[in-house]
């Protein structure tokens, strides 16, 4: 037991946070290479997956972001690894002579070497501050204003999502009605008698008329719907690049950091990359979306067809 919790020790201090800095790539020119939100259900469905079998409507986008989500996610990896004593000692824990060493040492030794890094982690950020460059307290100011953002952004969050679950609910309420309104309508077709032992039925070509005129009510709400999305998801990109464009300009300028004297300053810096992941994450979310809402109705549609042509 005493072994695992000092590997796990040695574990948690490879990974500490205190060394991590921006990592080189201008991160702002990723906002315009997110995917935007279809225009149209029948574009939705074109480049989305939906071809489960015995699942209707059930379609997915992960394709269409895989990508860039992947991307995204090596740099924050890359961030959160970036140069320093935490990169060196994955790279030394990870180092097959060195676990060999690791095995032979005894709980006490194991311990020793866990705090002997833990103590060196913690020098690089607790050791005398050094005066920065003015080019760096600029950033560092710019990040203070995107830190101050996020919080704000924070403290609105709830409030924002009540609010769109409930748009939600009047968007679902209104494909209820549609609902409603096309079994209503079937009601009302006069019954035929197919002339055998079984009761007869409303005529299937009235039927299939009434049913094609509620999947055109259906689609003009999605339409609308995509026309709501694309408008809000456009003015979500262009504030987000005028708040990280000065942060992004600044950061270039001090080479990513490398300008910075201080461990502490260039983590602090790392953070707006940070947020900026962050931003662009929530576009491809609220786009995929989009796409797979989008792109379910059509399927709908597409399998109703098939089912008619039987």
């Amino acid at each position: 037991m005493k072994s695992s919790i000092v590997l796990a020790s040695l574990f948690l201090v490879s990974v500490a946070v205190f060394s991590q800095q921006p990592v080189k790539v201008n991160l702002l020119e990723y906002f315009d290479k997110v995917i935007p939100p279809p225009a149209s259900a029948k574009e939705a469905y074109d480049k989305c997956g939906c071809n489960i079998p015995n699942r209707e409507g059930d379609c997915k986008a992960d394709s269409l972001f895989k990508g860039m989500t992947d991307y995204l996610g090596k740099v924050q990896m890359d961030i959160a690894t970036s140069n320093g004593p935490q990169a060196d000692m994955m790279k030394k824990m990870q180092d097959p002579e060195f676990q060999k060493k690791m095995q032979s040492m005894s709980d006490d030794e194991k311990m020793k070497l866990a705090m002997e890094m833990q103590a060196a982690n913690t020098a690089m950020v607790t050791g005398p501050m050094k005066p920065e460059p003015r080019g760096v307290t600029a950033v560092l100011k710019e990040q203070g204003k995107l830190t101050e953002t996020n919080a704000n952004d924070l403290q609105n969050l709830n409030s924002n999502v009540q609010a769109e679950m409930q748009h939600q609910q009047e968007v679902e309420a209104k494909h209820n009605a549609v609902n409603d309104w096309e079994a209503a309508e079937i009601k009302k077709l006069p019954i035929i008698n197919s002339g055998g032992e079984s009761e007869g039925g409303p005529d299937p070509k009235a039927v299939y008329s009434v049913s094609m005129n509620a999947f055109k009510k259906h689609f003009a709400i999605v339409e609308a719907e995509l026309a709501r999305t694309g408008k809000s998801w456009g003015e979500q990109r262009t504030k987000s690049k005028q708040l990280f464009t000065p942060y992004e300009q600044g950061l270039e300028k001090i080479h990513y950091g490398d300008d910075a004297k201080n461990k502490m300053t260039k983590s602090t810096l790392s953070s707006g990359q940070t947020l900026m992941i962050g931003s662009i994450t929530n576009l491809i979310v609220g786009s995929q979306k989009a796409y797979e809402d989008a792109a379910s109705w059509y399927d709908r549609y597409v399998q109703f067809q098939k089912q008619n042509q039987q």
